[in-house]
């Protein structure tokens, strides 16, 4: 393996893993109003905040943490009380329980107002806030959930930034379809624990929310508890459905992050610990597993788009960790090719409704499905090469996924909208 493609798959796996507090499209909300209620100063009498599809579909039905109420409402009057914008998508981490009254408060106001721009990028929210004198504060973020690209104070351009994308990866750039899994698969077998001890605090963070989650069960977790055994396969089960429903109750604790996604984080790196700890793995192989899983998700996401019309946390990180845990078994190349093949083929049609507490049954189901592709694999099986849209190499069964995501993105999304909309209304009467 070449060694920039060793030195660009190292950097990049650090900035993978970071930490994110609450649903990342919680914070891009929250953090656009609180830079706009920064700007403002006085109380604010009106705001609409116009959103993109897939931030409301992720927003709609999702607990805040700290406050426990769900809705971009509640979410964006959080964000104008706390008035900080310095943590960025952290926002909302330090909100107080004063400050929550007092959002909860501004939220009965009924003065925000939620619109859905069909047309613009998956990554979008605009907010319009008004303030008792009169002033006007428009803060835009688009194409990255974590950059203001402009505020504007009474028509008058505070801020601008033009640049759109991350700058990846340290010195060395490749676009994702020239990295291969041999890459990935050699690159990793280079590593060594220490260059891995970073992800530590990170599985950490994992662990404490999965034990917020069996300490505080929803009904979900409670039911799933009474169904599961002591194997391996039903602590991964058991304690990854317990982080994913906590997180998405508004669980008040930070995750380790995978592509942007503390739900991704979850499925990918949870269930790597929890082997390594039942079946006594070398730290080595599980750090390792971590490592591979996170650049296997960031691979499939890539391709199907960081927002898209499928459900990441099934379509890219089950597949990843289903990977991970045959890495910690010490799988061959070939044979985690027909791993991800399997996962391709069974998770193809399984669409994103949003945020919520069922995303931990959809991971659920999915890990449940991914145990059995290890099963078969493990008896030498493979699906047959080049049927459907599964080819003889697993990265371009990824590549013709990505194709359909973007091929259904936008239509499937409008409708969800639509669906989730009436939803909520139904919820109200």
């Amino acid at each position: 393996m070449k060694n920039n493609k060793l030195v660009f798959l190292k950097s990049l796996l650090k900035e993978l893993t970071t930490p994110a507090y609450g649903c990342t499209e919680i914070g891009i909300v929250a953090y656009a109003c609180a830079a706009a209620a920064k700007n403002l100063k006085s109380a604010i009498t009106k705001a609409d905040i116009y959103v993109s599809p897939f931030i409301y579909r992720n927003d709609a039905n999702v607990g805040v943490p700290h406050m426990g109420k769900i809705g971009i409402e509640a979410i964006a009057a959080a964000g104008f009380v706390v008035k900080n914008p310095r943590n960025k998508l952290s926002v909302l981490s330090k909100i107080s329980k004063t400050q929550c009254e007092q959002a909860k408060a501004m939220g009965n106001k009924k003065i925000i107002k939620v619109h859905v721009e069909l047309h613009c990028d998956p990554v979008f929210v605009k907010v319009i806030a008004v303030d008792k004198n009169n002033n006007t504060c428009e803060v835009l973020i688009e194409g990255q959930h974590d950059v203001i690209r402009r505020i504007k104070f009474n028509n008058t351009i505070l801020e601008q930034n033009q640049s759109m994308g991350k700058q990846q990866a340290g010195k060395y750039k490749f676009n994702v379809n020239e990295i291969s899994l041999a890459d990935i698969y050699h690159c990793v077998h280079t590593i060594k624990l220490n260059e891995l001890k970073f992800l530590e605090k990170g599985v950490e963070m994992n662990h404490k929310v999965k034990q917020h989650g069996m300490d505080n069960k929803d009904h979900f977790t409670e039911a799933t508890h009474k169904t599961v055994s002591t194997t391996w396969e039903d602590k991964v089960i058991l304690l990854t459905t317990a982080a994913i429903s906590s997180r998405m109750l508004g669980c008040p604790l930070p995750v380790m992050a995978s592509s942007d996604s503390g739900d991704h984080g979850l499925t990918v790196n949870l269930p790597q610990h929890i082997y390594h700890t039942s079946e006594n793995t070398s730290e080595l192989l599980m750090y390792q597993a971590i490592a591979f899983a996170n650049l296997i998700t960031w691979k499939i996401k890539k391709n199907i788009g960081s927002l898209s019309a499928y459900c990441g946390s099934v379509v890219a990180a089950a597949t990843a960790t289903v990977c991970g845990i045959a890495w910690q078994k010490e799988f061959n190349l070939k044979q985690i090719n027909d791993l991800i093949n399997f996962c391709i083929c069974a998770f193809a049609g399984v669409l994103c409704d949003g945020a919520k507490l069922s995303c931990s049954w959809k991971v659920q189901s999915a890990l449940l499905t991914g145990f059995q592709a290890l099963r078969l694999v493990e008896k030498n099986s493979c699906l047959p090469d080049n049927e459907g849209i599964v080819n003889k190499d697993a990265f371009e069964s990824i590549k013709h996924l990505g194709n359909l995501s973007k091929a259904i993105k936008d239509q499937t999304n409008n409708e969800l909208v639509s669906i989730i909309e009436a939803n909520i209304e139904n919820q109200k009467r």
